[in-house]
């Protein structure tokens, strides 16, 4: 009697074989990028057992449709650029999607953010909505929206301090 996967040869996991984990996993993948946590979850929470779990991680990791570096990196530039968060606030933002630590430790250690301008930019913009409020409820107001947002200490300070200053000299 022969065997469907054929005599000799070491069954393979593949396509075929993870069809419904695999299928949702696509379909997952196909709204946004997530890491590997999140499908992970997802899968876990439809129900498959942890053994298909793995190895539809497995399939996708090394077919490239799950990458957490490369999707740690795409979120953080999307929280610097779009969402006009801090370096704390960042990490929290890709800790949140599932991101290892050990990634996000490594996206930072090789480059310093530019976390002053990013907080300038804010503080620009939402300068433009506070136009009729006096000074003091409109530095009140952007201290907590910056340590909110993930700003440090220092840096909020000095994001205010050019406020003065431009304040001043018009």
């Amino acid at each position: 009697m022969k065997d469907s996967v054929g005599e000799g040869k070491r069954p393979q996991k593949s396509q075929d074989l993870l069809g419904a984990p695999l299928q949702y996993a696509y379909r997952l993948l196909s709204y946004r990028g997530r890491s590997e946590k999140e499908v992970t979850d997802s899968l876990r929470k439809k129900g498959f057992t942890e053994q298909v779990i793995q190895d539809t991680i497995l399939y996708l990791k090394d077919r490239g449709f799950i990458n957490d570096t490369a999707l740690a990196s795409s979120l953080k530039r999307e929280a610097e650029e779009v969402k006009l968060l801090g370096i704390t606030g960042t990490k929290t933002f890709l800790q949140q999607r599932g991101i290892p630590r050990e990634i996000i430790d490594n996206i930072f250690a090789g480059k310093d953010s530019d976390e002053l301008n990013i907080a300038k930019k804010l503080v620009d913009k939402k300068l433009r909505s506070m136009e009729n409020y006096s000074d003091e409820f409109v530095k009140k107001r952007l201290w907590g929206i910056l340590a909110r947002k993930g700003y440090s200490f220092d840096t909020i300070r000095k994001a205010l301090k050019q406020l003065k200053i431009r304040e001043e000299e018009e």
